[in-house]
């Protein structure tokens, strides 16, 4: 069963991409703020992660990246970035923050598949 971790504000968002990703034995995982999604990469140590970069609350998508990358125990779960921010800085911020992958919004639907199923292939 391969785990994937959706991190994102808005509801509608999380049951599109749950409903875009479904089947092939994929768990999926959900999260409202970046602390929120902390507590869950620990305890279930997802595949992927798809993490929105403007979230609501103290932490952002590349503060929630960086806590991720440097915690031992969420270190090697893949992150792909999330966000409407699509100029070339907010791509190389979500790098330099430590994600795997990167997508703007509105995505690509196939776009997604492909990056998502990379690093459930891996």
């Amino acid at each position: 069963m391969k785990k994937i971790l959706i991190v994102d504000d808005q509801p509608e968002v999380k049951r599109l991409l749950e409903i875009i990703l479904k089947g092939g034995g994929r768990q999926f995982f959900h999260a409202d703020s970046g602390e929120e999604a902390v507590a869950i990469a620990r305890s279930e140590k997802p595949d992927v992660i798809l993490l929105d970069v403007m979230m609501p609350g103290g932490m952002d998508g590349y503060e929630n990246t960086k806590a991720l990358k440097e915690d031992p125990l969420t270190a090697a779960c893949p992150i792909i970035t999330m966000t409407a921010k699509v100029q070339a800085q907010d791509q190389e911020d979500a790098f330099a923050a430590g994600a795997d992958d990167y997508i703007g919004k509105p995505f690509d639907i196939s776009d997604l598949k492909e990056k998502v199923d990379k690093f459930l292939t891996q």
